[in-house]
């Protein structure tokens, strides 16, 4: 009797330890890497405005709805990240252009049997336009994969990786790191 107790208890807190170490993966937001760097008085603050256009480079298939749904999503990381930084220089507007490079679903069965089988992929060059002149202040690249295995990747979607992407996005226009 006192074994299987022990062995209860160890079970449970190896549960509980696996279920903290991989909360949150899905959704973490990945480093974005510039090849042209954001300006420090470039960086989107509270009172600007900002435009998400989503595009898909030849070969990737992507519909339309969830283009506008991962536009919405990034605007969305954006208006909350940009509260952190007060208003350096009046009102400006924005376009962050998204072309992507890569957009797998993956497959659900496949996460759910292996870890690494299946995986979810969002990979992306962006690029961050100065308004109404159209004057390229950043270009960046930011990929964001999710390859975790178990009832964890089998429940998981593009949908939940999309809020990390979208986060990094966000991030790397705003500074929010810094």
């Amino acid at each position: 009797m006192y074994y299987s107790i022990k062995i209860l208890r160890v079970g449970l807190l190896a549960a509980i330890g696996a279920g903290l170490l991989l909360s949150g993966c899905a959704t973490t937001s990945p480093n974005a890497a510039f090849r042209q760097a954001l300006p420090k008085d470039q960086r989107l603050d509270a009172n600007d405005t900002a435009d998400v256009k989503i595009e898909a480079a030849e070969g990737i298939f992507i519909d339309e709805y969830e283009k506008q749904r991962l536009a919405r999503n990034i605007l969305g990381k954006i208006d909350m990240q940009k509260l952190q930084n007060p208003d350096s220089s009046g009102k400006r507007e924005y376009e962050i252009a998204v072309l992507l490079t890569r957009y797998e679903k993956g497959n659900a069965f496949a996460r759910f049997m292996l870890v690494g089988l299946g995986q979810i992929h969002i990979d992306a060059k962006a690029s961050v336009f100065l308004l109404p002149e159209r004057v390229k202040v950043s270009e960046f690249d930011i990929d964001k994969t999710f390859a975790w295995g178990g009832a964890y990747g089998g429940l998981t979607t593009i949908e939940d990786v999309e809020h990390g992407f979208a986060e990094g996005v966000a991030q790397a226009v705003t500074s929010a790191k810094e």
